[in-house]
């Protein structure tokens, strides 16, 4: 982990005009309907002699006549090429840019919350692909996994001291896209004054969690709409959280009456964190440590839960994994199936974009037909409001939880 002090402005990240790259013939199509991404393979090679772009540089990207489409970012390195940050020709991406866009996404938060607890950017949800930020109270986490926004890191940092509400920041460099990008993992930077614990309240709860050391940024705002959903479905009986991290949902349903509430993860720490927001919020856990599919192997000859969450990391990450992946997601609805008490309810996550809201209701499906039961759809849900989707970009549309009652056959 690693500390900042004083920070001197960075200089222009990109100097001079910005390079055009010409897309070939055809492609720029996708652009025009309004998609922010342009792929390797859609960029016409650069001429011979001429030097390589730089990963992160701004280049404008023009059609094969010339005409400009947009700035972007670009990566000669990855299979996403390009990413748009704007539709007008921009001659750099400073921190006064980036504070204007800081601001346009804090509008829309302000406007949804009335603490200030949430996701504050959402990548190209809020057209800065390539950075989260999360904020808890005055203490912002920042995780960027883009070469582009790696470049704009000092940018990004001087735009969020701007703001009078930041006291601390906590901004690092997601491991899972550092090699993909080429771009080098590094330890967490702190700037400003952050605590070890920060402590995030959820209606009449309160949880903690680390931003340097926690999960992805510290915790999982996306769910928080679906964990408001879930409180109108517990009826006192036993509730299985797995994949359960900081506690969230199992904690809300003991709060709320569950006489029983198992919590399982297989990370130690993500246990250690769940059993002392327990007690931060004076009800009683059982946790368990173990893969999740081991764990469901491991209750199939307990008694049964009225409720069971299955919230898994996403178990399709790329699209050459699709089929893997969804053999997964059926494995674990199935196992969860064998445990769930007559007409109880099943509540199904994912947050793999490459895998349909359809096709999770369709495992669901089969899940309950694996038990001789019935699946009985009330609702589906999605990621919570602060992290907007592009209606062109179907990506952005990740997170879907899928409400099911599981019936006796009649």
């Amino acid at each position: 982990m690693t500390k900042s002090g004083d920070r001197t402005k960075p200089t222009n990240c990109s100097p001079g005009a910005p390079r055009r790259i010409i897309l070939r013939k055809g492609c720029e199509r996708r652009l025009i309907q309004g998609h922010d991404w342009v792929f390797s393979n859609e960029v016409e090679p650069p001429a011979v002699g001429e030097p390589a772009i730089v990963a992160g540089d701004l280049v404008h990207i023009c059609d094969r006549r010339g005409k400009f489409l947009a700035s972007a970012y670009y990566n000669p390195h990855t299979l996403i090429a390009a990413r748009v940050v704007s539709r007008r020709p921009l001659a750099n991406l400073d921190a006064e840019w980036i504070r204007s866009r800081l601001q346009r996404a804090l509008a829309l938060r302000e406007t949804l919350f009335s603490q200030p607890y949430y996701r504050w950017v959402h990548g190209e949800g809020d057209y800065l692909p390539g950075l989260v930020i999360d904020r808890f109270g005055d203490c912002v986490s920042a995780v960027i996994s883009t070469a582009g926004m790696e470049q704009r890191r000092p940018a990004v940092i001087d735009a969020l001291q701007t703001f009078p509400g930041v006291r601390g920041i906590v901004i690092q460099t997601d491991s899972a896209f550092a090699a993909l990008e080429q771009i080098p993992a590094r330890e967490p930077e702190i700037v400003g004054e952050v605590p070890d614990q920060v402590i995030i309240p959820e209606g009449e709860l309160a949880f903690e969690t680390s931003l340097a050391t926690g999960q992805k940024t510290g915790w999982y705002f996306d769910q928080t709409a679906n964990r408001q959903r879930f409180r109108k479905y517990l009826n006192g009986g036993p509730v299985l959280d797995l994949f359960c991290y900081a506690g969230a949902w199992g904690i809300t349903a003991a709060r709320l009456g569950a006489r029983r509430v198992v919590c399982g993860d297989a990370s130690a720490a993500a246990l250690a964190l769940a059993e002392r927001n327990a007690q931060r919020n004076d009800v009683r856990i059982e946790t368990i440590g173990n893969d999740a599919f081991d764990i469901l192997r491991q209750l199939q000859s307990g008694p049964t839960f009225q409720t069971i969450v299955l919230d898994p990391p996403a178990l399709i990450k790329r699209k050459k994994d699709f089929e893997s992946g969804l053999q997964a997601y059926y494995q674990l609805n199935r196992l969860a199936a064998r445990i769930l008490s007559p007409d109880g309810m099943l509540i199904s996550c994912s947050c793999s974009h490459h895998l349909p809201t359809a096709t999770l209701v369709e495992i669901v499906h089969h899940a309950a037909k694996s038990v001789e039961r019935r699946a009985v759809l009330a609702e589906i849900g999605q990621q919570s409001p602060d992290h907007p989707q592009q209606p062109a970009i179907p990506e952005t549309a990740y997170l879907k939880a899928v409400f099911c009652q599981f019936r006796e056959e009649m």
